[in-house]
């Protein structure tokens, strides 16, 4: 070895422990950035990919202590810790056990603009559905949903829904009541959102005329905020689903709520935490990490599901959650997602 080369090692490792190291106190300032998601709009966005941050802590740490770096091996460890625990933490449960009906429940944002609907048809018949939600539901979708028409006896009036409803139901349960929820925020632009549906529904085979205060309705919610692009659809997203949760919270006391939809807020957003703090409603998800539901169609892409879970289903702690799961590929860039609920 020449002594040029021996004086190329030392260096070599000073720079790569410079490179390390500045590589932590980006990850650092993202981080800061992240914790002050409620606050700042591109915080809130880095929340959509906090496992890949908190890999990439981990990563940074290994990296460090190869290069000798300990200080810096530290500070990593700190920071995965820091975005790591929001992933593993428990989170809480519905009822233990529930001695009411039984249903399925499920969402899908469908992917407006796409031509071939036969997947998302045929799952939507075949998987034992009782209530489905839907998003991107565009005139266009309606024409092509007779089958989901002749599957699902009742849908909210057409007058409610208009030629475009953007969020649609369908449900085996009788939908006693459906409205639009007041005073809702929508700025779409260039991203889907739609007025939030509000549903009472009575199980089928009861009397017509059952009181719908009667401790046999079950009301559900299904939203689409639009999705957060730009700063002012990110305000309008969380205005939207402020005044959500608010009216869930305004409910009759004991009344099972569920809520579903395409929220464009991944689990980790404070935005996410704070609709299910003032609704009072927990995730079926039943896990800090859900799977992904919102991934890109690129082959590369698509091929590891590489995105967010952003599809959610919400329930009432009086509501059992016997199973939940996220659906298959149907041709939408989103999976989608269903849950199998027993009522008080």
């Amino acid at each position: 070895m020449t002594v040029f080369e021996l004086g190329a090692a030392p260096a070599r490792r000073k720079i790569s422990s410079f490179v390390t190291a500045a590589m932590i106190v980006a990850i650092g300032l993202v981080t800061l950035a992240r914790l002050n998601a409620d606050s700042l709009y591109f915080g809130d966005l880095l929340t959509f990919f906090l496992p890949a941050l908190a890999a990439l802590c981990v990563a940074a740490a290994l990296l460090a202590l190869i290069t000798g770096n300990r200080l810096a091996a530290a500070i990593a460890v700190v920071l995965s810790l820091v975005n790591g625990l929001p992933l593993v933490l428990p989170v809480e449960r519905g009822a233990a056990s529930a001695g009411g009906r039984e249903l399925r429940v499920a969402t899908s944002n469908v992917l407006g603009g796409r031509s071939d609907y036969g997947d998302l048809i045929a799952w939507s018949t075949q998987s034992g559905i009782d209530i489905l939600g839907q998003q991107e539901v565009s005139g266009y979708q309606l024409r092509r949903f007779g089958a989901l028409r002749a599957h699902f006896p009742s849908t909210p009036p057409a007058e409610l829904l208009g030629r475009h409803p953007e969020v649609m139901a369908w449900s085996g349960w009788k939908i006693l009541k459906a409205e639009h929820v007041k005073n809702v925020t929508l700025d779409p632009v260039f991203g889907w959102g739609g007025n939030p549906l509000r549903l009472e529904l009575a199980p089928p085979g009861l009397p017509e005329a059952i009181s719908v205060t009667g401790q046999s309705v079950l009301v559900v919610y299904i939203l689409h905020p639009t999705t957060p692009r730009s700063f002012d659809q990110w305000e309008s997203r969380n205005a939207y689903l402020d005044t959500v949760a608010r009216a869930i919270a305004a409910e009759t006391p004991g009344t099972p709520v569920i809520a579903m939809g395409d929220f464009n807020t991944p689990t980790w957003s404070p935005f996410f935490q704070s609709f299910l703090k003032k609704s009072g409603l927990i995730d079926a998800a039943g896990t800090g990490w859900p799977a992904t539901t919102r991934f890109s169609r690129r082959a590369l892409v698509k091929r590891f599901a590489f995105g967010s879970p952003v599809d959610h289903i919400l329930v009432s702690r009086n509501i059992e959650v016997r199973h939940f799961e996220v659906g298959p590929d149907i041709g939408s860039d989103h999976f989608p997602v269903f849950a199998d609920l027993r009522l008080p």
